[in-house]
């Protein structure tokens, strides 16, 4: 419609200054004069397009920066295949570190968790092929913890240790794990083609070995992905596959897991009635296993689903709610996400004053994560925002 405006807007001076021509019955300088008032029209129809034009370019880098912490949180499935947890059990020496390391991690107390494993990794009577299950461990504390070149130091220290393991085949399942968690942290760093090479690698093993419910969890990572790269349909295969698998061991974090994410792929397909009855159902089982990470993880999503309805007041309600649970638990990157979608939010409804204060409080939680990109996107954002505000 605005550019039928334009085009007409340009037009018809130009037309009404053509027909001047054929008219005989007037002098040549009103025909001049009225030449002038049709070029001083034209010139003023050519400023406001080309004002408008520069407007909704402004507009349209201020929305790309918003949509860029428009995000999700990232759900990390921080268990090891049983095959290595059994080896840490049978073992009298780790027995004990390891159920203590664990029991820290399922209250959220991932610091001291780390302390137990590490004691672990500097004891010289543990074999040291014993040790790569703990470096996993401490890798995925760290994760949760966003520290990302730490976690990234231990997953690959994992893998050093494997090439010197005598039982290769034995440790294959720890090493498809190491692999698809450094998957993780290049998919957190915003390299999606690194993390898929890791991703397909761990499936691979997996598939070999003929463990299902690391295939599964693969699968949803790589799922993950194609979304992203808007490839629904590959996606939704793939995170059909997991949720079959997850069915048949009647894993239900896998299960809700797998529903979230094919909630994700409606979402972003246009199909968000669909997706909020799958996040319903991979609600009351993460709320039934009193997985806060997992219901966290749901509000979000619910959140963008009503976002994408255009129904803010919910979408800002399940914001907070997620926001809420990961700040007690001490999730610093679904805290920092939940951030900025309320951050959004705000702006969408013209409170540039209450975006400002999320934005600054995600500034910090980036800043104690290192992430230079995401701050480089917010240092932005709040520049804008004050620039607006001085204007006004």
């Amino acid at each position: 419609m605005n550019l039928f405006i334009n085009i007409i807007s340009i037009a018809g001076p130009l037309i009404f200054a053509a027909c001047l021509f054929a008219l005989k019955n007037i002098t040549t300088e009103i025909k001049i004069g009225l030449w002038i008032i049709c070029a001083l029209l034209l010139i003023f129809d050519l400023y406001l397009i080309i004002k408008e034009k520069k407007n909704k370019e402004e507009k349209f880098k201020r929305e790309e920066l918003y949509n860029r912490l428009y995000e999700r949180q990232e759900l990390f499935d921080r268990n090891l295949p049983g095959t290595v947890t059994e080896v840490l059990e049978r073992n009298p020496l780790l027995k004990k570190s390891f159920r203590s390391g664990q029991k820290h991690e399922k209250e959220y107390e991932f610091e001291e968790a780390i302390k137990v494993y590490e004691k672990c990794l500097h004891d010289l009577s543990i074999p040291e092929e014993d040790k790569i299950g703990f470096n996993i461990l401490i890798g995925n504390c760290y994760y949760f913890l966003s520290k990302l070149n730490q976690a990234e130091k231990h997953f690959k220290e994992s893998l050093n240790t494997l090439k010197r393991a005598e039982n290769k085949i034995a440790k294959l399942p720890a090493k498809s794990t190491a692999l698809g968690n450094i998957g993780n942290i290049y998919h957190n760093l915003g390299k999606p083609d690194e993390a898929l090479e890791y991703y397909q690698q761990a499936l691979e093993i997996n598939r070999k070995l003929g463990y299902e419910q690391g295939a599964a969890h693969n699968l949803n990572n790589i799922g993950t992905l194609y979304n992203e790269f808007g490839k629904y349909d590959e996606a939704l295969k793939c995170q059909e596959e997991a949720l079959e698998i997850s069915k048949k061991f009647k894993d239900e974090q896998a299960i809700a897991n797998s529903l979230t994410n094919i909630g994700i792929i409606y979402t972003d397909s246009g199909k968000s009635e669909e997706a909020l009855k799958l996040f319903q159902e991979a609600l009351e089982i993460n709320k039934k296993n009193k997985y806060q990470e997992g219901i966290a993880n749901v509000f979000n999503n619910i959140g963008l689903a009503h976002s994408s309805l255009k129904k803010t007041d919910q979408a800002l309600d399940y914001y907070q709610k997620a926001l809420k649970i990961n700040k007690k638990i001490g999730y610093k990157e679904g805290t920092a996400t939940n951030l900025g979608n309320i951050g959004l939010i705000h702006i969408t409804l013209g409170k540039s004053e209450e975006a400002l204060k999320y934005y600054q409080e995600a500034l910090e939680v980036f800043i104690h994560m290192n992430a230079e990109s995401r701050i480089e996107i917010l240092l932005k954002l709040i520049k804008i925002i004050e620039e607006e505000k001085k204007e006004k």
